[in-house]
């Protein structure tokens, strides 16, 4: 295992040698940042270098054109031409030639180089011996035109200088075109007649399609405006220099141009192609380079980061080496200082090295290829030694951001909710701020490649911390709403709904373990409620069925004795006392059954359309003389409208039957009862009062609890059952029961829905 760690870091350092390798010939290549398109699509003839050159060429080839004029006597050149005519005083012009100006020349120590450039000697000053003379003409400049005064006047010497100057231009073209063979050929033929012309050129026998074979071509003819070539570029001026060196006043010449793309002559244009073709594979061996090395790069490093941390032996996990124990902030510390210290010895030692190898424009990358290595070493060295940590399973526990942790957890569990909701949002608010600061302070200071890279670094940083802090924010508002949800279900009275506490942590998780804890009570204890309903349902049902048939069979047999006529007054009053005792009995067995139905809904309603006002009327006059046994005066407030509701008139009955009974039974005599009917927007009401003939010492929703009496002493004939009847009866039809109790001032409330009407009802 170790042998192979170490063959795979010798692996991953030569395919990394291999990257700067590619990167190197890249960016050191002339067409780096022209992408890759142009290896395919792209060949020397269509370069901005060989526009350049064929535009020099161009520009030399009219210069020769000039100077053969001036240098040459029936295509020879002839010294004994005259070349520049002076006046050197008054009545004294003199014409030198090119023979007299060359030797003058070489008297003052100039000669031509290899490359026909004037070396040697130097101009002289005028002086009494060499005084300033007036050129009058110039073979060479034959339009030139002074601007200023002193610009016409020059000493011998500085004219022999400027005439050697000129021949030497000559000559070094005459050597590329006519001496020497070229890649470039030319011809430009300017005709007045078939005998009367002039022709220069470096090629003879060609026609204009012989031309367009060799490759690159140009052609300009004066009776056209159209310039005819497959050049990229096509050379500008090239019409104006023709017409302004045509000797005849004619558009009778052309000019043709062309460069043998296969060069066959080892000239300028061949050496261009080549260099050209070299950089091209340059380029191609550069990127072949370039994806190797970050293939094998990326290779290397995916079993580097496999192998570190894996056991030798074994499954068992290998045993952390010194260093490895340290905390992980420590060890970025080292990892840092480590790097610092190289980019100080690079600066120092390093790059001054690589300045003796490189030229002076490849110190700048020669350097960051150097910082770059650090960087990545260190970084690649800092990311393993964190990989061991995490495969050992310390990374995390063997932090020092861990021991804080807990400290920093036990210090903030001992404060508010609130309090660390304001220290985590100061911590958060401090941190950016220091981290946009080093940003800044970066951003406008330093220019550096590391500050730069620092600087990235902080920006990944600080994203990614407010990533983070956008992820719990969402969390904790995801968790919010599920909790929100769970509260909403059970208020709505879905006490078996529970929420998935797996996807739940910290504070939020406890919060939702204890709503489920509550929805889990709320079940059980709603479940016990409709059970122990249940059971006392089935015991008042079971029950009031075992004592009705016992009491009917009382019933029946006390008529039977009463039939016998018996004569004792004593027993018949026994008698007496035994048939009331078993009605009522009978009649409170009847209410039990009757209030258990209602309070449960087991009951069948038949919805109708009622004349609720005639239903009082009605009810009024049932019990008038009723309530006259005892003194009860009946006043009755009832409107001339009808109001027409929906209930089932049989139940609705029972309602009224049960107040007007209680008020017969608990009013006290010769007092009045107050029946009242009204409308309220959509509602009717009815309302009766009356003066309790015993104290009311009770709270009026008791009076509508089962079995409870407004007659404490239980002296009266009433089950206790009425009142919560007629309650439950009223609900189950759509209206509301209202008690009120002010002194002895009894008020029931009933209010129903008014019906509306149709047009068809109403007639």
């Amino acid at each position: 295992m170790k042998k192979r760690k170490e063959r795979t870091v010798l692996l991953h350092i030569i395919f990394a040698f291999l990257v700067v390798v590619g990167v190197t010939i890249i960016y050191n290549n002339l067409h780096y940042g022209e992408g890759i398109d142009w290896i395919n699509h792209e060949t020397y003839e269509d370069t901005p270098e060989f526009t350049r050159q064929l535009r020099s060429d161009i520009n030399d080839i009219f210069n020769y054109v000039k100077y053969k004029e001036v240098f040459e006597t029936d295509g020879k050149i002839d010294y004994s031409k005259p070349i520049v005519r002076v006046t050197e005083g008054p009545g004294m012009t003199r014409e030198y030639t090119v023979d007299e100006m060359v030797r003058r020349a070489k008297s003052q120590g100039y000669y031509l180089n290899e490359q026909f450039k004037v070396s040697g000697g130097h101009p002289s000053s005028a002086s009494a011996e060499n005084p300033d003379i007036q050129v009058q003409y110039r073979a060479y400049e034959p339009d030139f035109e002074a601007t200023e005064p002193g610009q016409s006047f020059l000493n011998m010497d500085q004219l022999s200088y400027e005439v050697l100057t000129h021949l030497g231009n000559y000559y070094s073209f005459y050597y590329r075109f006519m001496q020497n063979p070229s890649n470039l050929k030319f011809e430009i033929r300017y005709e007045n007649t078939k005998e009367d012309y002039k022709l220069y050129r470096n090629a003879t026998g060609k026609s204009l399609n012989d031309f367009k074979a060799m490759g690159k071509y140009l052609y300009v003819t004066g009776e056209s405006l159209y310039v005819d070539s497959n050049l990229t570029t096509i050379p500008k001026n090239v019409s104006s220099q023709l017409e302004k060196m045509n000797p005849y006043n004619n558009g009778n010449y052309h000019m043709t141009i062309g460069v043998d793309t296969s060069y066959p002559i080892n000239d300028a244009y061949a050496q261009a192609s080549a260099a050209y073709n070299q950089m091209r594979m340059l380029y191609i061996s550069g990127i072949v380079s370039l994806m190797v090395g970050i293939s094998g790069t990326g290779a290397t490093l995916y079993l580097l980061v496999s192998l570190t941390g894996s056991p030798e032996n074994g499954p068992s996990m290998p045993k952390p080496q010194r260093f490895d124990r340290l905390p992980a902030e420590s060890c970025f510390l080292l990892f840092s200082g480590g790097a610092i210290i190289l980019l100080f010895l690079a600066d120092k030692l390093f790059n001054k090295i690589i300045h003796l190898f490189l030229a002076y424009e490849q110190w700048f990358y020669g350097e960051l290829v150097i910082q770059v290595l650090i960087y990545y070493g260190a970084g690649l060295l800092f990311v393993l030694s964190l990989l061991k940590r995490y495969k050992a399973g310390t990374l995390w526990t063997g932090s020092l951001l861990y021991r804080w942790r807990g400290n920093l957890i036990l210090y903030i569990k001992g404060h508010r909710f609130t309090t660390r909701i304001f220290l985590a949002y100061l911590l958060f608010i401090v941190f950016n701020i220091v981290m946009i600061l080093a940003f800044c302070i970066l951003l406008f200071t330093y220019h550096a490649l590391a500050s730069r890279l620092l600087m990235g670094a902080i920006a990944i940083v600080l994203f990614g911390f407010n990533c983070w802090v956008f992820h719990k924010l969402y969390l904790n508002a995801w968790e919010t709403d599920q909790i929100n949800q769970a509260l909403i279900h059970i208020s709505e009275g879905n006490t078996s709904y529970k929420i998935n506490t797996d996807e739940f942590y910290g504070k939020e998780r406890e919060l939702a373990e204890n709503i489920n804890h509550i929805s889990t009570g709320l079940e059980a204890a709603l479940q016990e409620k409709v059970r122990s309903e249940r059971l006392k349902t089935d015991l008042i049902t079971n029950v009031s069925h075992d004592i009705k048939t016992p009491l009917t069979s009382i019933i029946n047999y006390v008529d039977l004795i009463k039939r016998e006529g018996i004569k004792d007054t004593k027993i018949q009053g026994y008698l007496e006392v035994l048939e009331q005792k078993s009605q009522r009995l009978k009649t409170l067995t009847e209410d039990l059954v009757e209030a258990s139905k209602a309070s449960s809904g087991n009951l069948k309603l038949e919805i109708a359309s009622i004349d609720f006002v005639e239903l009082i009327h009605q009810t009024n006059g049932e019990f008038e003389e009723k309530f006259s046994l005892r003194n009860l005066e009946l006043v009755s407030s009832l409107p001339d409208d009808s109001f027409f509701i929906e209930a089932d008139g049989r139940y609705l009955w029972r309602v009224l039957e049960n107040l007007y009974n209680n008020a017969y039974k608990y009013a006290m005599e010769h007092s009045r009862v107050y029946v009242d009917v009204s409308r309220q927007e959509h509602d009717v009401i009815f309302t009766m009062k009356n003066i309790s003939e015993t104290p009311l010492n009770i709270n009026p929703d008791e009076l509508t609890e089962r079995f409870v009496r407004g007659d404490v002493a239980r002296t009266t004939e009433g089950s206790g059952l009425g009142i919560s009847i007629a309650k439950s009866l009223t609900e189950l039809q759509g209206g509301q029961f209202m008690l009120f109790i002010d002194g002895d001032l009894f008020k029931a409330c009933l209010t129903f829905p008014v019906k509306q009407q149709t047009e068809g009802e109403k007639a």
